[in-house]
């Protein structure tokens, strides 16, 4: 039982922060990519959970590239870097403003490269951890500087009311702790350690309920903070 409530948790724990948006009017234009990123996460992994459960679901005959969820994390590690990179851009931090505006750009051409001449977008068998730890490494990049800015403008003001604050501290940690998870993911599936693979997404999980608790905490105040 509670196997399956954490293999769930990719759908339920984006309803934390999903209250608080609904309840949230007017949030300030840096919170509105992370906003649509948890609707649009919300859509995507409950499609990707739903077609996990297929089989038990009762749900056969699918289309060919429907006997996988792997395309649909894919989308989802690209609208995740795009919509929290333009997150960190709103921020209007000066500090390297022009490397974290030509990041997403970069992101893209790699992407493009990487599914054209490396891999396919649709594979069945497993994940792109070259995606997944790409991304994972920009987004943790991101979050770098965003402390290091905070350290050189000091004007007094305690870290938790600096905007964004909790946003950043969930999505640092999420991607902190999965770089290593994403980057050797492929490799643990090729070695046949397919039961360490799905034991070590549970740490993904995991991680994944802090940063929906985080930025739930981020829009459940006053000034966005």
């Amino acid at each position: 039982m509670l196997q399956q409530i954490l293999d769930w948790s990719e759908v339920w724990a984006l309803l934390i922060p999903l209250a608080f948006i609904l309840n949230r009017k007017n949030p300030p234009a840096y919170l509105k990519p992370v906003r649509l990123y948890v609707l649009i996460a919300l859509l995507l992994n409950i499609g990707a959970t739903i077609i996990w459960y297929r089989n038990r679901l009762g749900l056969t005959g699918l289309p060919e590239f429907l006997q996988s969820n792997n395309f649909l994390y894919n989308i989802h590690s690209v609208i995740r870097l795009l919509l929290f990179s333009w997150f960190f851009i709103l921020l209007n931090q000066r500090f390297m403003h022009r490397v974290k505006a030509v990041l997403p750009f970069l992101f893209i051409l790699l992407l493009i490269i990487n599914f054209v001449f490396f891999e396919d977008f649709f594979n069945y068998a497993m994940l792109s951890s070259r995606l997944l730890a790409t991304e994972a490494a920009i987004l943790l990049f991101y979050c770098l500087q965003y402390y290091i800015y905070l350290t050189i403008d000091d004007k007094g003001t305690s870290l938790k009311k600096q905007p964004g604050f909790w946003v950043v501290t969930g999505l640092s940690i999420y991607v902190a702790v999965n770089f290593f998870i994403f980057l050797f993911y492929t490799y643990l599936l090729k070695q046949n350690l397919i039961v360490f693979a799905v034991n070590i997404w549970d740490v993904h999980n995991i991680v994944f309920i802090l940063l929906c608790i985080c930025i739930a905490i981020n829009f459940s105040k006053k000034h966005g903070y």
